[in-house]
C-alpha cells in the first residue's frame, strides 16, 4: 500500500483524500490516508471522513500534524477540536457502529482500519506509554512509528508498555528513512526532534562519500532485518525523490 501524508512540514500540498483517490483509481494500489487533526474543527473532521469513505479510501493513520508554525503559512492556526485519541474514539466507535459524535446515525456504518502514531524513542516514556495505550483503548488497529535507526528502542518501549498494561498486540510498522549522504544523516540527527542515528551508521556514510546512497541502502537493509522480531511490517519513507532506494529495499529484504 501506499502512504499518502497531507500536507507534511505544514507545507500546502493537494488535500491528500483526493490523491489517495487518484492514487487507488489509476494505479489500483490501495492507501492509507494520514488525517492529521490540525487545522481541522469538528465539523470538517467528520465531513472528510465521510468524503474519504465514500471515494473508497478504508486505511485512515491519525496524527497530530505538524505545527503551521513551520510551514509555509505560519499566520496559520492550528485550532483543533479532538486530539488524535478522540479521534480515533470518533471513529471506531462512532462511525464505523453507524452515529456521529453526536449520536445521531449517518445512515450506515463506516469500516475504517485505523492507524496511530508511535515515538520509540520519546522524552518522556511514561508520557508515551501513556498515549499508547490511550489510543489502544480508543479503538486504535496499528501503529507507525517514526523514523527509526536504532534496533533496541522497539523493544525498550514495548517492554515500559507491557510492564504497566499487559501484553501489546497491536501491530507495529516501523518507520525506514533511508539515508542518502553523510550530510543528510547529521541533518536528521542534530536537527530533526525525535530522530537518532548511532554514530557508527553516521561515519560509514560519510566515509563513502559519493557512495553514501548504497550506505543508505545497506544500513536499511540491515536495520530491517534486525528488528524482525518486534516489529510486524515497515513504512519507507523516500528522500529526495530517490525512489529507486526504496526499490533496492525492498527487494533486498523480500
Amino acid at each position: 500500500m501506499i502512504n499518502v501524508a497531507d500536507s507534511p512540514m505544514a507545507r500546502m500540498r493537494m488535500s491528500a483524500w483526493a490523491v489517495c483517490d487518484l492514487v487507488q483509481r489509476k494505479i489500483g494500489v490501495e492507501t492509507t490516508l494520514h488525517f492529521p487533526t490540525r487545522g481541522r474543527n469538528l465539523l470538517r473532521v467528520q465531513g472528510d471522513l465521510l468524503a474519504a469513505h465514500a471515494l473508497g479510501i478504508r486505511n485512515v493513520f491519525v496524527v497530530m500534524g505538524d505545527p503551521t508554525s513551520i510551514g509555509d503559512y505560519p499566520e496559520a492556526t492550528d485550532n483543533y477540536d479532538l486530539v488524535p485519541s478522540g479521534l480515533i474514539k470518533l471513529i471506531k466507535q462512532g462511525f464505523n457502529t453507524g452515529v456521529d459524535h453526536s449520536g445521531t446515525s449517518i445512515g450506515q456504518p463506516t469500516n475504517f482500519f485505523v492507524g496511530a502514531a508511535l515515538n520509540l524513542c520519546p522524552q518522556d516514556v511514561d508520557n508515551e506509554v501513556k498515549n499508547l495505550h490511550r489510543k489502544i483503548k480508543a479503538g486504535a488497529d496499528f501503529f507507525l512509528t517514526q523514523p527509526i535507526y536504532r534496533v533496541d528502542d522497539g523493544p525498550k518501549l514495548i517492554e515500559a508498555y507491557e510492564a504497566k498494561h499487559g501484553k501489546l498486540e497491536k501491530p507495529i510498522l516501523a518507520g525506514i528513512l533511508p539515508l542518502v549522504s553523510g550530510k543528510h544523516a547529521n541533518f536528521l540527527h542534530h536537527e530533526v526532534p525525535g530522530v537518532f542515528i548511532p554514530d557508527e551508521a553516521r561515519e560509514r556514510i560519510e566515509a563513502a562519500g559519493d557512495g553514501g546512497a548504497k550506505v543508505g541502502v545497506e544500513l536499511a537493509v540491515e536495520l530491517i532485518q534486525n528488528i524482525k522480531s518486534w516489529a510486524s511490517g515497515i513504512y519507507i519513507m523516500p528522500q529526495f525523490h530517490r525512489y529507486d532506494m526504496v526499490a533496492e529495499i525492498i527487494e533486498a529484504v523480500k
